[in-house]
């Protein structure tokens, strides 16, 4: 782990990224548009009101692939040219400060990215015609000229000219629309009187129902209409709870949300249009363990922060999505309470976790990158939202509340950093906060925490909290507090204590007033740190067992893995079936699974009559870890579940079995149809299990290919890494090339990783023309990852041959196998 963390997240040609310098800007855009359905192109007509900041006589733009017409300025054509993606338009007079002005342009495109047409072809015959925008982080200049930057905001008119009986959604609310019988269109008209940036800008064609409450609409495809309920009816709840947390009107005339096909995110939070993947609508039978709820909160509370309250450059994003993702939490504790909202808060964490220690630590605030698109992964969202979680238990909810509300109302309509919400925390509570936001924003990592207990006869208990992160040179160690609660035995009741820690190594002196039965570090989660327990494992099964909080009882049942003894497995057991709270479940179920006792495996198969789907998926995920035959019979029985989601980690736990009776199984899973293709997906993950088998590298070379669903090319592009060396070598080597240039960007992504894991050295010359010249900068970045992780594994073999004798040589080879398999599974999950 320490040697994975050396990865730097900037990679070669990162630069420092400022806000652009402006001369002039805009304050309202007028934009016709008439897609062609068919051609897949744009004709458009556009009026940009804009205003002098500084005199000047010339103006640039952001275009990319337009083709620029004519310009006017002030109703007089004026000469252009087109540089860089850059449209540099030349006044015939100066420019003056304070002036304002009407620039009109004309143009057409068949845009690649930024404007996206769907339709049917040989391959998905049932595709829906359909066209939608995407403009997050710098796409809107690929569909019409702007300051393509967060800073700027106006507000628009959207004129959009379709054939009839096709419906469009855009920002603002709907003024009029006019039916053209001549030509057989329709022509909408959208209005949007809230100033809002560039890549906020939307608009969406297709065929739709429509489903109405009041100011909340919803789109969905008339085939999947009867699934809408499902996805959509929490969300006047969620409006109303944001309304009264943050004290703060919902600030836009309507709220819409359109489901569209092959969408590039989970949803984008447009300026009062939320456009969504398809895939989060669901049938009855996914809806037992599976919500959209997450997406649906997360979307909205965009409207507040990212909307009506905008970034003002791509570093402080987390300003964006960092408080997006904790109002999703903030939701869920409204609405399911303080066990599923700590669970949540957990839950996020360790996707931070996760990231930090296999890919890279950053600061959450950093202008250093590539491109922006860079910023937006697990420090920006999940980091991001357990320091809010942090800060709102610093300062107290109250105060929490009370400083939203004075940030949402001080940036209205405008753009904040960073420090500006710093400055209004403190401005509401008094507090310093200077030294929070450094170490936890604009510094990489999080404390790592080792614990470690002793009491004496003296009735003095020790508690020694290390920590035990890399840190670079001259940085001092974290400074927060920390809770440590004690539990006293015969119904002593409990004490806690609060201690400031800021060294590395801390030891703290516990008066014990009785005996002591069980303590906890953190009892709430109220510091985002890693946690390592050194305590009697009898202490630990009884915070297990009595720990108040999920948090108490979640954190014994993870430092339990550590320790194998009969009792322990009993006591985990236990958990499984009793626990009040299934997320105790399914942690108790992994420790098992990690135990991988012949005692841990009997219990666990007495665990699979668990109620909760999804602790019984965790069951079943880690009876799989056994990787015994025999398990298969017991699993069997699960492949009829009520649950998708069961249902794929049975058969992904079968293939881990590596038995021939498994193949069988696993072929007819990988046809099953389901939500989101998740019972072929753990089909695919159990027939990774057989890399030397010919015929399964063919079935997943034919299930990588378009035609499939995405899901399903997706996982199989991955697992086909572990075929690279078999017998069908060269036909799956040249099937992830192609993939490489596939159309889908998560099949392009899956193809680079899949080399990695593959540790495929010939593949660098593709990569590296992925990671030049790919139109998504997702992809490009993998694929640099990916170049680095095949170069840094093909070093350890010479490393290692040197030192080492021919035997060594071998055992290294092992290892090196294992970890490989090791970093597949991780990536997996």
């Amino acid at each position: 782990m320490q040697e994975e963390t050396k990865r730097k997240f900037e990679l070669a040609g990162s630069k420092a990224h400022y806000a652009p310098s402006l001369v002039f800007t805009i304050s309202h855009m007028r934009l016709e548009i008439e897609p062609d359905l068919k051609e897949h192109t744009i004709l458009c007509y556009q009026e940009l009101d804009i205003v002098a900041i500084q005199d000047t006589d010339s103006i640039e733009m952001d275009v990319s692939e337009l083709d620029v017409r004519s310009v006017a300025f002030g109703g007089k054509k004026v000469t252009f040219r087109n540089m860089d993606d850059r449209l540099v338009i030349n006044l015939p007079k100066p420019f003056a400060e304070g002036q304002q002005a009407k620039l009109a342009i004309s143009y057409s495109a068949k845009p690649r990215k930024g404007f996206y047409f769907v339709a049917p072809d040989q391959h998905y015959p049932s595709r829906r015609i359909e066209a939608w925008t995407q403009g997050e982080t710098v796409e809107a200049k690929h569909w019409f000229p702007c300051i393509d930057h967060p800073q700027v905001k106006f507000s628009s008119e959207t004129i959009v000219t379709v054939p009839e009986d096709f419906t469009v959604i855009s920002n603002g609310r709907l003024e009029n629309i006019e039916k053209d019988k001549v030509r057989k269109k329709w022509k909408y008209y959208w209005i949007e009187r809230n100033p809002h940036p560039a890549y906020l800008t939307s608009l969406v064609v297709g065929k739709y129902i429509e489903i109405n409450e009041g100011s909340l609409y919803y789109y969905v495809p008339t085939e999947l209409a009867h699934d809408a309920k499902r996805s959509f009816d929490k969300t006047g709840d969620m409006m109303q709870f944001f309304e009264e947390y943050l004290s703060t009107k919902y600030p836009y005339e309507k709220y819409s949300q359109v489901c569209v096909q092959d969408f590039v995110f989970g949803g984008m939070e447009n300026s009062s249009c939320t456009t969504l993947t398809q895939d989060t609508l669901h049938d009855r039978k996914a809806h037992v363990d599976f919500t959209s709820d997450y997406l649906v909160s997360h979307e909205l509370a965009h409207q507040w922060f990212g909307d009506l309250v905008t970034c003002r450059d791509w570093q402080h994003i987390w300003l964006n999505e960092g408080f997006a993702t904790y109002c999703e939490a903030l939701y869920w504790e409204a609405s399911k309470g303080i066990d599923e909202f700590h669970y949540y808060v957990m839950q996020t964490a360790d996707d931070y976790f996760d990231e930090a220690a296999s890919r890279y630590m950053r600061p959450i605030v950093t202008k250093t990158y590539k491109h922006p698109d860079d910023l937006f992964d697990r420090h920006t969202y999940e980091k991001g939202g357990c320091v809010l979680h942090m800060l709102r238990n610093l300062v107290g909810d109250k105060y929490f509340r009370r400083s939203l509300k004075t940030y949402l109302q001080r940036f209205a309509n405008s753009t904040a950093e960073t420090d500006d919400l710093r400055k209004v925390f403190e401005l509401e509570t008094g507090k310093s906060l200077q030294q929070f936001f450094d170490q936890w924003v604009f510094r990489e990592g999080h404390p790592q925490l080792k614990v470690e207990f002793s009491h004496d006869d003296k009735k003095m208990a020790k508690i020694r909290v290390e920590q035990a992160q890399q840190q670079q040179r001259q940085q001092e160690p974290f400074t927060f507090p920390l809770e440590i609660k004690l539990a006293f035995t015969r119904g002593g009741g409990y004490k806690t204590f609060t201690f400031n820690v800021s060294d590395k190594e801390s030891t703290f002196q516990l008066p014990l007033e009785r005996e002591i039965e069980w303590f906890s570090i953190d009892p709430e989660f109220k510091v985002l740190k890693t946690l390592s327990i050194k305590a009697p494992k009898e202490m630990l099964v009884k915070q297990l067992q009595n720990g108040q909080t999920i948090v108490e009882r979640i954190e014994a049942a993870r430092a339990l893995k550590e320790h194998s003894a009969d009792a322990v497995v009993d006591a985990l057991q236990k958990a499984v079936i009793n626990d009040k709270f299934w997320g105790v479940a399914v942690e108790s179920a992994k420790s098992l699974g990690i135990i991988r006792t012949d005692h841990a495996y009997r219990a666990l198969e007495k665990c699979l009559r668990v109620s909760h789907p999804k602790a019984r998926r965790a069951v079943v995920k880690a009876l799989g870890e056994f990787k015994r035959p025999e398990s298969i019979a017991v699993l069997k029985s699960h492949l009829q579940e009520e649950s998708y989601f069961v249902e794929s980690e049975a058969v992904a736990a079968i293939g881990k079995t590596k038995s021939t009776d498994a193949v069988p199984i696993l072929k007819k899973a990988i046809e099953t149809v389901s939500f989101q293709n998740v019972v072929a997906q753990g089909a695919i993950l159990g027939l990774k299990e057989f890399p030397d088998d010919k015929e399964i590298a063919s079935l997943l070379v034919e299930k990588s290919k378009q035609g499939n669903h995405h899901r399903v090319r997706e996982a199989a592009t991955f697992a086909l890494a572990k075929f690279v060396d078999g017998g069908n070598g060269n036909v799956v080597v040249d099937q992830l090339k192609l993939l490489l240039t596939d159309s889908w960007f998560r099949v392009r992504i899956n193809a680079c990783r899949a080399f990695a894991d593959a540790e495929y050295i010939k593949a660098i010359p593709d990569l590296t023309r992925v990671s030049e010249m790919d139109l998504d900068h997702r992809v490009r970045r993998v694929a640099e990852e990916c170049i680095n992780l095949i170069r840094d594994s093909a070093k350890k073999p010479k490393e290692i041959s040197q030192m080492r004798d021919e035997l060594d040589k071998i055992k290294a080879k092992n290892l090196e196998i294992m970890q490989k398999m090791d970093r597949l599974e991780r990536g997996l999950r």
